[in-house]
């Protein structure tokens, strides 16, 4: 489901975000929209999966 790339665009995203809220300073708008579109393509998923597939798919990631 997530490869190493989309991993680390993840952490650093949310690394900025906790800086940001930390330093009491608004979130870059790049940011932002790279967020809410990950967000977006998650909630398309699970309205085509349903949240148990999508449930077993991240325990099966998880395992590996």
């Amino acid at each position: 489901m997530c490869t190493e790339i989309t991993s680390t665009a993840v952490m650093d995203d949310l690394k900025e975000v906790c800086a940001a809220l930390a330093a009491r300073r608004p979130v870059d708008s790049v940011v932002v929209r790279r967020v809410q579109e990950r967000a977006e393509t998650v909630k398309q998923e699970i309205r085509r999966k349903g949240v148990t597939n999508v449930a077993v798919d991240l325990i099966r990631e998880a395992r590996e």
